[in-house]
């Protein structure tokens, strides 16, 4: 199992989030659940600890539900989470310490797929979740 460092917040370039635990991935989601504002949902970058230019994993959390964006070797231009919302209309904006970042409108997932993406990414040492239904990016 590897150790991801997260980073969202303020002053996590220096110094981020480590998780290296499906206990601790989910203290981290419960924190920035509660930390998250309705109106400018939390976006958070996860990699492997010591590679930031390898794989990552971005997650963004809004109440009981999420985005997700995974991007690596094998899909460097990133492939988002795909949920039961409708593919056409306004992207889904989340926020990245104060930048915001587009999703596709039909990205969301319930929160339990997030958690579990984490995890296997944290398991597998930075691989893209197959629990996961994947889309393109536009």
């Amino acid at each position: 199992m590897a150790t991801l460092a997260v980073y969202y917040a303020q002053g996590h370039g220096d110094a981020p989030v480590t998780i290296s635990t499906p206990d601790e991935v989910d203290a981290l989601i419960d924190r920035v659940r509660r930390e998250s504002p309705g109106h400018a949902p939390m976006l958070l970058e996860a990699h492997i600890a010591g590679d930031p230019y390898a794989q990552g994993l971005d997650v963004g959390v809004r109440g009981d539900r999420g985005v997700l964006r995974y991007s690596g070797r094998d899909w460097p231009e990133g492939v988002y989470s795909t949920g039961d919302g409708p593919s056409e209309g306004e992207p889904l904006v989340y926020y990245f310490m104060d930048n915001y970042t587009e999703f596709p409108p039909n990205a969301e997932v319930p929160l339990a797929v997030v958690r579990q993406a984490i995890r296997d990414f944290l398991a597998t040492g930075g691989e893209r979740s197959a629990r996961v239904e994947w889309q393109p990016g536009e």
